[in-house]
């Protein structure tokens, strides 16, 4: 499956302290990007993988008011990395719904590479240094599959939540489907991925970091 997440990014370093990045940001600011996921299937059980990469690098410059001109360029590189890996087992197939019992693994990787350029009557310095948003590893697990409405349109869904780095991680997805052909699903779903890295903020300075928003996709099966 190949597909476009429209997603908001938002969270919290603290009390009083969240941050929200909306989807055009991101857009605007997109060096890179992949979404996608496989998924393979013997009898009843299945393994499938999901991951979403996105490099997004910014420049903000500020001239300040005072006496002697100060001028601040910011340069912001974030690259970040959430993947899920995990096995499934089949609970229930009938006249095209299907339920399975998943559990596996989720890692999210975020990090920024920040370059700071100060220019004080006309002398400057530059400094570069990396600040670990947050990084965790969870074991998860939920359940997945597909509601059939008619010969070709239904209603997938997923569910899972999870702990381990974090102190609770949860995620959900559902929307509709539609058998364009046999080989191919056209699918819009809306999709909300959340962890909550409690007060030591995991292996990085975010409490709370969440992904969440309308997905389009298409799914080929061989």
């Amino acid at each position: 499956m190949l597909y476009l997440w429209g997603v908001n990014f938002s969270g919290d370093f603290g009390p009083n302290a969240d941050f929200e990045v909306p989807f055009s940001d991101l857009v605007d600011n997109l060096q890179m990007g992949f979404m996608g996921s496989f998924q393979a299937r013997k009898g009843k059980w299945s393994l499938f993988t999901d991951a979403l990469y996105l490099d997004v690098a910014s420049d903000k410059t500020h001239v300040s008011d005072g006496i002697i001109p100060v001028t601040t360029t910011t340069s912001l590189d974030m690259s970040g990395w959430v993947i899920h890996l995990a096995g499934g087992y089949n609970l229930l197939i009938k006249e095209g719904s299907r339920l399975d019992l998943i559990a596996g693994a989720r890692y999210m990787d975020l990090g920024s590479d920040i370059a700071l350029n100060i220019e004080v009557l006309d002398n400057n310095g530059t400094s570069t240094f990396v600040i670990p948003l947050s990084t965790a590893l969870d074991a998860i697990v939920g359940v997945k599959g597909q509601l059939a409405l008619s010969k070709r349109w239904s209603l997938p869904y997923y569910l899972d939540i999870g702990t381990g780095d974090s102190d609770f991680t949860w995620q959900a997805m559902t929307g509709i489907s539609f058998e364009a052909a046999n080989w191919v699903d056209l699918s819009l779903v809306y999709r909300h991925l959340e962890w909550d890295l409690g007060d030591d903020g995991s292996d990085g300075f975010i409490k709370n970091v969440n992904f969440s928003g309308p997905a389009f996709g298409a799914v080929f099966h061989f």
